[in-house]
């Protein structure tokens, strides 16, 4: 998607139970790898659900990528049990790159800066 004329990769695991979120966890990699440049990332994880098992997973498949090729993240839909996921995932992307919305609108614009 574009916003403001930065391309952003949406991500929506909205709904997902633990082990469903594993494949679009592994394509969203795969997109970040396969990108000639920095990528900035909006991921809705509303009414999601992780297992400490998935939060392993992506540390082990993102880990060094992920601070290599991500430009920014904003997550949304963050709430309750998936702040622990949010704060795992802060610790393997950079926290000086991710950051939580209350909603898309606030998290394509600052994608967008």
């Amino acid at each position: 998607m574009e916003h403001k004329g930065r391309k952003i990769l949406y991500v929506d695991y909205r709904e997902l139970g633990s082990r469903e979120v594993l494949q679009p966890i592994s394509g969203t990699i795969d997109v970040v790898i396969a990108s000639p440049g920095p990528v900035r990332i909006l991921g809705n994880i509303g009414d999601a659900w992780v297992s400490p098992a998935v939060m392993k997973e992506t540390k082990k498949l993102g880990g060094t990528i992920l601070r290599q090729k991500l430009e920014k993240t904003a997550v949304v839909g963050v709430t309750g049990v998936m702040n622990v996921f949010f704060n795992a995932y802060v610790a393997v992307a950079g926290k000086d790159t991710v950051r939580k919305f209350p909603g898309e609108k606030e998290a394509l614009d600052w994608l967008a800066e």
